[in-house]
């Protein structure tokens, strides 16, 4: 029986309006070009769009993409992509940088739904680590502001995960599923996957379960880096409900949960330590356990003709265990967001040239906190808790998109009205209630040149209010310093403008961007100059100076008639800090990197695929970067890394991958990153589907 795999993408592009259908060309040989080379995506305007024909600068990872990328973490499956450098502080976490920024810069959603938090940090976090790669069908990056669409937080980009949904076209019940294990030598790395799906077409469900067992890591020198070794288990569970022809209901729930992940910068000394800070440092444990109502309907009335509407509830926990080095203590804390988020998207074509996107959000994020110490002879010392207990942050928004199709060109224009609402809790600050609100707005030029090249232009003021990270932490930080709360912070804004070429068909596709962003208020740690009684740099959240972030962004895929593949990227990105003393370095700026590779297809069973990876060195430092334990104070050093893999399929249902990364066995680390990088490596992994 014919089987195929739905994606909210897929549903969108059948039930997309007919003006849409005008942006897509009508000759037959360059579409079926175009579809393969620039694949739909629905995040960038919230309709399902051709990247081509996006007025944004968008990177998607497709599913085939995934079966042929290191798949350990969800934010791996973005290396190697055009504007988007991965941060690795300790091993079971990893985050994207954006245009230069990252963490709380950046929205992170799971189908949409969003997975930051009120305790995420403006630097890198281990949250969208604990997305299971393994349920992913899709991800899609919009790289630019995009707060008229997905709120606060918004400002370099948007990352959104678009996980596996099933779907069947007869009546008659049936099975399918897939069995994945890969071993990985340089990590130590075992990790297995097995997913089902059962149903036909009016239900259908998908069952996922995912281990990893990771081990020792041995870098580019030889050396066995302690304190990496960690397990991570998911399960994942969604059901597709079938209405009619054009609604359904589709319900999921999520769980990954790390026992124990150690914090290795914290373990290990870094520049500029001559020992390390603790002799016990657990993240004991990290989860997430995440559940998603949404209906679709695409019956038309006379205010829509399509519509989304979603209920989600995500909690995470990020539970402490640590020691000092003296072990005259022991510290324990729990910290848990609860995040119930509501929100419903229309979409209704105006006449036959113009289309309007238009919709609501809100969320309710409830912070958990406590915090216990134990001196050596059992002595309790009482604690503030990392964050205020039972703090709040609430938001309600509205917002919308209008585009207008002259001949061939798209204009696009925006707003979103913001209301923020967050109660700290804290008994520390008289005033510990905020109400802000805010007006973001875009807008964008799409021409279409012919029928594979566009050029694109997009200007936008985004939007972060300070969460309760921002404004109520209250503890140690990494490198010996120690946050207090300051509850007068001013919202970060931003203002940025980009312009851009497409290319795609006649058997290849590309794109290059130019951008350029000004920040105001963008905030950051800051040393008060004072010290607590055991020594550590009392540090605080504060508004500084103005930061101007500006680069390029690039890619090149060709595909050969003989069956080959020619891909490369290359992003680089520069950004400067006024300060009171002058213009300096921006905090955590990327080098120059990207990647060029060619693949070949040897035969019908076998390809084989190699790659150069590399990045400049980074120099350009700020004060912050400085006295960061994980940067060298001389600068990051570049790297160039070369990898090669063979794919053979023996048949329609089975993959074999080997492969040797790291060839060389370079030793390097990339910028910001608590650790090195993994050494050369062999790599053996199965698909089998059933």
């Amino acid at each position: 029986m014919k089987r195929y795999i739905f994606s909210p993408i897929l549903w969108l592009s059948l039930t997309t309006v007919s003006h849409a259908q005008e942006t897509i060309d009508t000759n037959e040989d360059i579409n079926k070009d175009v579809e393969s080379l620039a694949p739909l995506q629905v995040t960038a305007s919230k309709t399902a769009t051709s990247t081509n024909d996006s007025a944004s600068a968008v990177s998607v990872v497709t599913r085939e993409d995934i079966k042929n990328k290191p798949n350990t973490l969800l934010p791996d499956l973005l290396r190697q992509e055009s504007g988007v450098y991965i941060q690795q502080t300790t091993p079971g976490q990893a985050t994207p940088i954006i245009r230069g920024l990252k963490g709380s810069q950046n929205v992170h959603l799971v189908d949409g739904m969003r997975l930051n938090t009120a305790f995420f940090r403006n630097a890198p976090n281990q949250y969208l680590a604990l997305v299971d790669s393994f349920m992913t069908s899709q991800i899609e990056v919009v790289r630019g502001p995009a707060s008229v669409l997905y709120g606060g937080d918004a400002l370099g980009g948007v990352v959104n995960v678009l996980t596996h949904t099933p779907e069947f076209f007869t009546s008659e019940w049936d099975l399918n599923g897939q069995i994945y294990t890969s071993w990985d030598s340089a990590d130590e790395k075992w990790i297995s996957h097995a997913g089902i799906d059962f149903g036909n077409n009016k239900i259908a469900s998908t069952l996922g379960i995912s281990y990893q067992d990771i081990g020792q890591r041995t870098t580019g020198s030889g050396q066995t880096i302690p304190f990496t070794a960690y397990t991570s288990r998911s399960i994942n569970n969604k059901w597709v409900f079938n209405t009619s022809d054009s609604s359904h209901w589709v319900f999921d729930i999520q769980y990954t949960h790390q026992p124990s992940t150690q914090r290795v910068d914290n373990l290990v000394a870094g520049f500029g330590e001559s020992e390390p800070e603790s002799s016990v440092f657990e993240f004991r444990p990290n989860e997430r356990l995440f559940s998603h109502l949404k209906y679709t309907t695409a019956n038309p009335t006379k205010w829509y003709d399509m519509a989304n509407f979603h209920m989600a509830y995500q909690k995470i926990t990020d539970n402490r265990f640590s020691q000092p080095l003296s072990g005259e203590r022991t510290d324990t804390e729990q910290n848990n967001s609860e995040l119930l988020s509501i929100q419903a998207d229309w979409n209704k074509a105006i006449f036959d040239n113009s289309l309007l996107v238009y919709g609501f959000d809100t969320y309710l994020d409830t912070i958990s906190s406590a915090r216990q110490r134990v001196l050596a002879d059992g002595t309790d010392v009482p604690r503030d808790s990392r964050f205020p207990d039972q703090s709040k942050m609430q938001q309600i928004a509205i917002y919308a998109n209008w585009h207008q199709y002259v001949n061939d060109h798209e204009f696009t224009i925006g707003s979103r009205f913001s209301d923020y609402d967050i109660d700290l809790n804290s008994p520390q600050v008289a005033a510990d209630q905020l109400s802000l609100n805010d007006l973001t707005w875009h807008a964008s030029w799409l021409y279409k040149i012919n029928e594979a090249d566009r050029i694109f232009a997009n200007i936008g003021r985004g939007f972060r209010p300070p969460n309760i990270f921002d404004l109520g932490q209250v503890g140690e930080r990494p490198s010996n310093r120690f946050n207090v709360i300051n509850p007068n912070l001013e919202p970060e804004t931003v203002l940025s403008f980009d312009l851009g070429y497409k290319h795609a068909g006649n058997g290849w596709q590309a794109e290059i961007v130019a951008f350029v962003s000004t920040y105001q208020d963008v905030i950051a740690s800051v040393e008060t100059g004072e010290f607590t009684d055991d020594g550590l740099s009392i540090v605080q959240s504060q508004n500084i100076n103005e930061v101007d972030i500006y680069g390029i962004e690039s890619e090149l895929n060709y595909y050969f008639d003989n069956g080959g593949h020619l891909f490369a990227n290359l992003t680089y990105t520069r950004g400067t800090e006024e300060t009171d003393e002058g213009e300096g370095a921006a905090d955590r700026i990327p080098p120059a990197f990207g990647v060029i590779g060619y693949q070949q297809d040897l035969n019908t069973q076998w390809n084989i695929r190699s790659q150069v990876r590399f990045a400049s060195t980074q120099d350009r430092l700020s004060a912050r970067d400085l006295r960061d334990a994980r940067i060298n104070p001389f600068g990051t050093g570049g790297f160039v890394v070369y990898d090669t893999h063979f794919t053979w399929r023996p048949g329609i249902s089975s993959q074999v991958r080997l492969g040797v990364e790291n060839i060389f066995d370079k030793k390097y680390r990339e910028h910001a990153s608590g650790l090195d990088a993994p050494g050369r490596n062999y790599h053996v992994s199965l698909y089998y589907d059933f």
